[in-house]
């Protein structure tokens, strides 16, 4: 085998300022093109600016002035907010604005459920009934109203809050999340 016994020279182009002028080429670069698409964004036309010119040939009218005799419309409520401050609104607007007081109905009776879903197809429904039911939680769907596609899974009714404690921790530890739905039901 051969050596090579010739020495390297160094009379070759240095390297160094390689960095240098790779980040002010790039600089450069970036900068032409940043030009270029706002000079062709700015070519187009804008969607939001309107390019109709007014009619020359027909001086704008004057805008018809408002009639300062009008009426204050007693069906809408006016609100001048610097009276109503705290403090300042009169007490005869207070209790015209407020609603009379209902008169005394059936006694309400307050229901608890636990929601474990709602869903928009009747199948995820189903499955989250059976998931609970695996559990050996009973539950049932109800749908929503006015029309809506929605069925919402609910395990109950309970009669307070403190009821729904063993049934929500079971519900947890098997990785289902409910919330507390209070439904006022008024008796006969």
């Amino acid at each position: 085998m051969s050596r090579d016994y010739k020495p390297k020279s160094n009379s070759g182009p240095k390297r160094g300022g390689s960095t240098f002028a790779g980040i002010l080429i790039g600089f450069i670069l970036g900068l032409a093109v940043a030009l270029g698409i706002a000079w062709y964004i700015n070519k187009m036309p804008s969607p939001f600016v309107s390019h109709e010119q007014p009619d020359e040939k027909q001086p704008a009218a004057p805008p018809a002035p408002q009639a300062a005799t009008t009426p204050p419309d007693d069906k809408k409520p006016r609100f001048d907010f610097y009276k109503i401050l705290p403090g300042q609104e009169n007490p005869a607007q207070r209790a015209a604005s407020e609603p009379a007081p209902a008169a005394p109905s059936a006694p309400t009776t307050e229901s608890y459920y636990l929601q474990a879903g709602s869903f928009q197809k009747k199948e995820d429904a189903d499955n989250m009934k059976a998931k609970l039911a695996m559990i050996g939680l009973e539950s049932e769907i109800q749908t929503g109203a006015g029309g809506e596609s929605k069925y919402r899974v609910r395990i109950g009714p309970y009669q307070s809050e403190g009821d729904l404690g063993k049934v929500r921790d079971e519900l947890q530890q098997n990785g289902i999340a409910s919330t507390t739905v209070k439904i006022k039901e008024t008796g006969q």
